[in-house]
């Protein structure tokens, strides 16, 4: 009986995953994503991975698998790899204890949000812990621990998350943060892919 039940459970959802997909235009795989969460356009959300209700995630951004994201707001064209963790929730050190058992009979404490700008990589295995902002173009390293907050184009790994370098120029910087490309019509998109990929300086 109970494995019949999970069944009928797991058929029931992977049936509303695919009418919300066909819907709302995304790729919803994981039957732990919560559909009480935002997906713009075109996000891909892969198998195993958790979606919170408090997450709003902006379009053709993307999870890898075994990742875990709750209490964030990421931007538009992010590309998130497996095993990332996102905002999880933090004992309070300075207590006399750091079980939750201080919280007995308590309403949940509010928690400082995470937010991802656009066009970020977050690498496999990194944790952002909360309250932390990272902006536009950003890179997170492999296995990095972020405590605080990532620069626009700035390249961070290691625990605690340091910079490494930015992308670019200042100039550089500058000049993609004004332009906002994560913001235009997808046939603009598609029409610059080679000013994207730094084949050409000019804009279609």
């Amino acid at each position: 009986m109970k494995i019949l039940k999970r069944f009928i459970k797991k058929f029931v959802k992977h049936s509303i995953l695919y009418f919300y997909n066909r819907k709302h235009s995304t790729k919803i795989y994981s039957l732990s994503a919560s559909i009480k969460a935002k997906y713009g356009s075109k996000v891909l959300i892969s198998d195993t991975t958790v979606v919170e209700d408090n997450v709003k995630i902006g379009n053709y951004s993307y999870v890898n698998r075994g990742s875990y994201i709750e209490n964030c707001t990421i931007g538009n064209f992010c590309s998130i790899s497996s095993g990332v963790y996102i905002s999880p929730f933090e004992h309070d050190y300075k207590l006399r204890t750091t079980h939750p058992i201080v919280r007995l009979n308590q309403a949940p404490p509010s928690r400082p949000q995470v937010h991802i700008g656009n066009d970020v990589l977050i690498s496999l295995n990194a944790v952002i812990l909360e309250g932390v902002r990272i902006g536009n173009g950003a890179v997170i390293g492999a296995g990095a621990v972020v405590t605080k907050d990532v620069k626009p184009y700035e390249i961070v790994g290691g625990v605690p998350a340091k910079h490494i370098k930015y992308r670019f120029s200042p100039e550089e910087i500058d000049y993609l943060e004004d332009l906002k490309w994560w913001d235009w019509d997808i046939e603009k998109i598609k029409r610059n892919i080679d000013f994207l990929s730094n084949k050409t300086n000019t804009i279609k």
